[in-house]
């Protein structure tokens, strides 16, 4: 595995950091990202230790703002010549509604927007690969409907709503790159990690399992021969699951997809 290279977004604590050790351990050129300095230095020095390998690379950006998004793309273009596992793991929940310095809803833009972006700019990375897989984090609690005109809490914010919406999303998103990565050697699959005790989870719910659970799911994501080849799969504990409907809606998925490119347009 010393070829492979993996980078998992929001990887300085919970699920992401419990998987970049794992996958260290298992000689992997691992990049983790954070959108704290000192943070992703700190969990880079304590990964190398721990897994005694020394090829751990890191990256900082806080994705409320797409001008560091695109500069943490550009740094890893320009370092890497390939990834071949690419982890939208970053995300958040906000019980109020904050608007970013890009004018979007905090959750929507950090949890769904940075995902699009983000996948979007690495592509070349992505290609470079000849079997790269992109992963995108979702949950089992992702909406079962979409209102295209309260994508940003517009009308009313609820926190536990828009954090099922943007997960929702993420599926859906997940679900247009399988489509549009058919003529490449790149699979796109989503999955929901685990009820796993974390920051984010104990921000609006209590209980969750242990991070070595939630890291197994991700590692099989990634690394899983059944499903080497496989695209637009939305994951549960290893198995595929049906997502809600909604999420396999091909016209709401090309809506979401040209209203995020229409958001992001200037950074695209």
């Amino acid at each position: 595995m010393q070829n492979k290279f993996v980078l998992i977004t929001g990887s300085t604590d919970g699920i992401g950091k419990e998987t970049a050790k794992e996958f260290a351990k298992k000689s992997y050129n691992v990049i983790i990202h954070g959108r704290d300095s000192e943070r992703v230095e700190n969990t880079k020095q304590e990964i190398i230790e721990i897994s005694k390998n020394k090829n751990i690379f890191s990256v900082t950006a806080d994705f409320a703002s797409f001008k560091e998004i695109v500069k943490m793309a550009e740094e890893l273009n320009s370092k890497f010549r390939k990834i071949d596992l690419l982890y939208n793991n970053a995300a958040l929940f906000s019980h109020e509604r904050i608007l970013t310095e890009n004018q979007n809803e905090l959750t929507f833009q950090v949890n769904h927007l940075a995902m699009h972006l983000l996948t979007l700019k690495l592509e070349n990375l992505l290609k470079n690969s000849g079997e790269a897989r992109v992963i995108n984090v979702s949950s089992m609690i992702h909406a079962s409907s979409i209102d295209f005109e309260n994508l940003q809490g517009e009308k009313n914010y609820i926190g536990n709503s828009a954090y099922a919406l943007s997960k929702l999303c993420n599926i859906m998103f997940t679900n247009k790159l399988a489509d549009i990565y058919t003529d490449f050697p790149i699979t796109a699959n989503s999955l929901h990690p685990g009820v796993i005790k974390t920051k984010l989870l104990n921000a609006a719910w209590t209980g969750g399992g242990l991070l070595s659970e939630g890291a197994n799911n991700m590692i099989y994501a990634g690394t899983s021969e059944v499903i080497k080849n496989v695209s637009g799969l939305y994951l549960e504990n290893g198995r595929p699951m049906q997502s809600n409907p909604i999420s396999y809606n091909k016209e709401f998925q090309n809506i979401l997809w040209e209203k995020s490119n229409n958001l992001l347009s200037e950074f695209l």
